[in-house]
């Protein structure tokens, strides 16, 4: 400041000189004079710069990086229900005399719930007790009349057992002999079969020239064999005595020994052949020969034989036939007689019927009713409350007839009850079962040290959650609605700012940090937007990561819209 007003006087002095007028003017006076005018033009200038810089440039609040935890305050709307519900039945068709007790009301084990017309009373067990003297009447009769349809079923059906044993042991009889008789000519064939033919005196002198016949031709034949054999033997002796003599080692050379043997041996080899060709010639004649004399025998010594044996198959396949008729016969009869027997015992069984137990049940239902109005008689008409709790609703009217739903639920205060409610899943991700909550139940009234009982993914949608919180049967004073509330402190973070600190361009999160740097002009303080990650928030502070780190600044609060670079002036 002093420096400013001694540059002020220093122009002063410079403006107050006064030159020679007598002198002329030089050229170093004119440009000593345009130096202090443009001077003079440059602080006017640099102050109104100043000026206009202190009214354009953003004021701005800053706060430090901190680390710490964030408290949710959670708060959910829910409702209360009874852990267990007890209904009050009511027989239909009973004239109400009056209500005494309101849905929402607290009721002791015995307080009057409603009243009954007792003298509807009577006259409703009066006509109960008459329909069930009905009943049991026409029961005995129906008893009677069943023993003696019973009596007469059990005749027919002894008759029908009876006829039907008659009917088994008739057929069984009667298949026995036709399986005795069937069993018999099988016997007879298979013994004349086995018998063979009677032609034992045939001359066999021709028999016995062809057998020799054979025989003498099948030696011939065996001996032409063995001495072919012996040939090639001798054969193939010579070749692998000449191939040693020779030398000779090579498949061509022993090829062509082999040849040579051969060749040598060729016309013993080819009588030899031939012998064995012509002695099996002579063989198959003389088999033949044999053959057919054996063929033309047998077909001329067989002919009765075989008569006789078709006569036996024939009266075997009689009574084969026979006694399948008689399986059949058997198998009608029997299933005729069984039908008949079916039918008989159906009509014994007549007794158990569906309608019998129908009429059973309709006699001990009316024996209830009469048994529950004497009851309701005996008390006066007073319907009482069977333990204590909670009227959650009365269907009924003063001057009404009860329905067939007329019953009066009451929640029973023993078992307790239980406050519900729906969470996004944003907000029950904080909480868990065991966690203590506090209930505002209404009337200014609030139960602390609850409990979440359970806490579950809805089946209806994956991204709502249900709530459970049981409350002790000792809370008195609860109402269809709460309010549920908890405070929960998550872990300790490293960087944690206010929440109107961030900023968003719509997808990702940022904030302004404070830099400062030298410039011709001095030192400049700046902003710079820093990209961070959103680890948890509530509703005053957000946890971050990314750029932001331990002592720097970050802005808090700005007078104008800031953009990368800006400059700003710091205010405390």
């Amino acid at each position: 400041m002093n420096q400013q007003k001694k540059q002020q006087q220093n122009w002063k002095q410079l403006f107050n000189f006064e030159f020679d007028r007598e002198k002329k003017a030089s050229l170093q006076v004119c440009a000593l004079r345009w130096l202090a005018a443009f001077l003079i033009l440059m602080i006017l200038l640099t102050l109104l710069s100043r000026a206009a810089d202190s009214v354009t440039i953003a004021k701005v609040t800053t706060t430090g990086v901190s680390g710490g935890s964030l408290t949710h305050e959670i708060q959910a709307e829910g409702t209360i229900s009874a852990n267990r519900e007890v209904s009050v039945e009511v027989a239909a068709g009973l004239k109400i005399s009056s209500v005494e007790a309101a849905a929402g009301t607290s009721v002791k084990e015995g307080d009057i719930l409603l009243r009954l017309d007792t003298e509807d009373l009577g006259e409703k067990l009066e006509t109960a007790r008459e329909e069930l003297a009905v009943l049991e009447a026409q029961a005995s009769d129906k008893a009677a009349n069943e023993a003696i349809a019973s009596a007469s079923a059990e005749k027919s059906l002894s008759r029908a057992q009876e006829d039907y044993n008659t009917t088994v042991s008739s057929a069984n009889q009667s298949v026995s002999d036709a399986k005795e008789e069937m069993e018999d000519a099988l016997s007879a064939y298979n013994a004349f079969k086995n018998s063979g033919s009677s032609a034992d005196d045939t001359d066999t002198t021709v028999l016995d020239s062809l057998v020799k016949a054979v025989e003498e031709k099948q030696e011939a034949y065996d001996t032409a064999v063995t001495d072919l054999e012996n040939l090639n033997s001798e054969i193939e002796y010579a070749v692998n005595q000449k191939i040693s003599g020779e030398g000779a080692s090579t498949d061509a050379e022993k090829k062509s020994v082999r040849n040579s043997v051969e060749s040598e041996y060729s016309a013993k080899l080819t009588a030899a052949e031939k012998a064995v060709s012509t002695a099996k010639s002579d063989l198959d004649e003389a088999d033949a020969a044999l053959s057919a004399y054996q063929t033309e025998s047998a077909a001329a010594s067989q002919t009765d034989y075989e008569e006789q044996l078709q006569t036996l198959y024939d009266e075997y396949t009689a009574k084969k036939d026979a006694y399948s008729e008689a399986l059949t016969a058997r198998e009608e009869a029997i299933r005729s007689a069984k039908r008949v027997l079916e039918d008989a015992s159906e009509t014994t069984e007549t007794v158990d019927t569906a309608s019998e137990l129908t009429e059973a049940n309709a006699m001990e239902e009316k024996q209830e009713e009469v048994d529950v109005l004497q009851e309701l008689v005996d008390l006066g008409g007073e319907v009482t409350s069977p333990s204590d709790g909670l009227v959650v609703s009365v269907p009924v009217s003063a001057g009404e007839t009860t329905a067939e739903e007329s019953s009066i639920r009451i929640a029973d205060q023993s078992a307790g009850y239980k406050f519900t409610a729906s969470l996004d899943k944003s907000t029950a991700k904080y909480l868990s079962a065991g966690d203590e909550i506090a209930l505002d139940i209404g009337n200014d009234t609030t139960v602390s040290g609850l409990t979440i009982d359970s806490i579950k993914v809805s089946a209806e949608d994956s991204s709502t959650y249900n709530l459970t919180v049981f409350i002790p049967a000792k809370v008195t004073g609860l109402e269809s609605f709460a309010t549920m509330s908890v405070e929960k402190t998550t872990k300790k973070y490293d960087c944690c700012v206010p929440l109107n600190a961030l900023h968003s361009d719509g997808g990702d999160y940022y904030v302004y940090v404070i830099t400062e740097s030298d410039t011709v002009l001095g030192v400049q303080t700046t902003v710079e937007q820093v990209q961070v990650e959103i680890l948890d928030k509530n509703s005053e502070s957000a946890a971050i990561e990314g750029g932001v780190g331990w002592g720097q600044e970050i802005v808090l609060t700005s007078t104008k819209s800031l953009r990368f670079g800006d400059r700003v002036r710091v205010e405390e």
